[in-house]
């Protein structure tokens, strides 16, 4: 296969990712209807996700199962536990308080916080495309919200800025304390652990809640949460090792958007105009932070919003 070939079929299954794992916002409102708290939802989540992870990897190639050592294992089990509960808990939160759209629009601004952190952790170059990306994406947070700032939750918005300094956080550490481990098996521990962390959370209650078989509309709510986790998070690290990871992530900050036509078709929510520029601008922030670095640039580096 050309390198060309290879690309075009790298950008095909960026997009394919964007698409599926769009949906998980929405399939998680219509979830919530069924009682559940954020808690009970995101252990459905992950279990779902990590079962369907386990078998596809599996069936691919079963080595990408198991660490390399009992220390990479206890570091991607232990990392993830914490840096991938916490931020993903916040975010469920968020969801149930705020519109979709709203929610994911605010959620990709983690990079202007990850290229903070990245510089007080880890000492990286503060790069003049960083600085644009952030100016822009304070103009769009700025309109987004000042468009809906009487519309919609305070302490919604609150808990999402709270989830995306925490996701950029983690992405930063996360190149620091996990090298060199095959992007599929750290994505299926993205999974395992949560879903080991939820399950003593809600020690004493059942592994699957009744509500997700109480009906054929519930089993294919649920079941759509699963599938889209982890054929959204399979499908970008494939596309990663395809087209590299700077265009992945360009083609990754579609999610709002499509994100926002879904919540609209289905949802019926609707984003007042200037409120839907601030997001869009918030989009252009994140792409215009990972265009090509000049000869004045060192590449940034934004981490994906695949775990979620």
């Amino acid at each position: 296969m050309s390198q060309l070939q290879v690309r075009k079929g790298g950008i095909l299954v960026a997009l394919a990712s964007a698409v599926i794992y769009s949906g998980v916002s929405v399939l998680a409102k219509f979830a919530y209807r069924y009682n559940l708290s954020p808690l009970q939802l995101l252990k459905e989540r992950y279990l779902l996700a990590s079962i369907i992870l386990v078998v596809v990897i599996g069936v691919l190639n079963w080595h990408l199962l198991f660490p390399r050592t009992w220390h990479e294992a206890g570091v991607l089990l232990g990392f993830s536990a914490v840096f991938v509960t916490g931020p993903t808990l916040l975010y469920f939160t968020a969801v149930r308080l705020l519109p979709v759209s709203t929610a994911m629009f605010l959620f990709h601004c983690y990079p202007a916080f990850a290229g903070l952190f990245a510089w007080l952790l880890l000492h990286e170059r503060v790069t003049r495309a960083y600085l644009a990306s952030v100016g822009v994406i304070a103009v769009g947070l700025l309109l987004l919200l000042g468009a809906s700032f009487r519309s919609v939750s305070g302490v919604g918005v609150l808990t999402m800025m709270a989830c995306t300094v925490a996701y950029a956080l983690y992405a930063v550490l996360s190149q620091r304390v996990i090298r060199g481990v095959d992007p599929r098996t750290l994505g299926l521990y993205n999974q395992l652990a949560p879903a080991m962390v939820l399950c003593l959370l809600t020690i004493g209650q059942p592994v699957f809640y009744p509500v997700v078989f109480s009906s054929h509309t519930a089993s294919l709510i649920f079941a759509g949460i699963g599938l889209s986790a982890a054929g959204g998070m399979f499908l970008f690290v494939q596309g990663i090792s395809m087209i590299g990871a700077q265009r992945a992530v360009i083609i990754d900050s579609l999610e709002p958007v499509l994100s926002a036509l879904y919540a609209l078709l289905l949802l019926g929510e609707h984003m007042k105009p200037v409120a839907l520029a601030g997001g869009l601008i918030i989009v252009a922030g994140v792409v215009i932070g990972n265009l090509p670095a000049t000869r004045h640039d060192v590449p940034s580096t934004v981490p994906s919003a695949g775990s979620q």
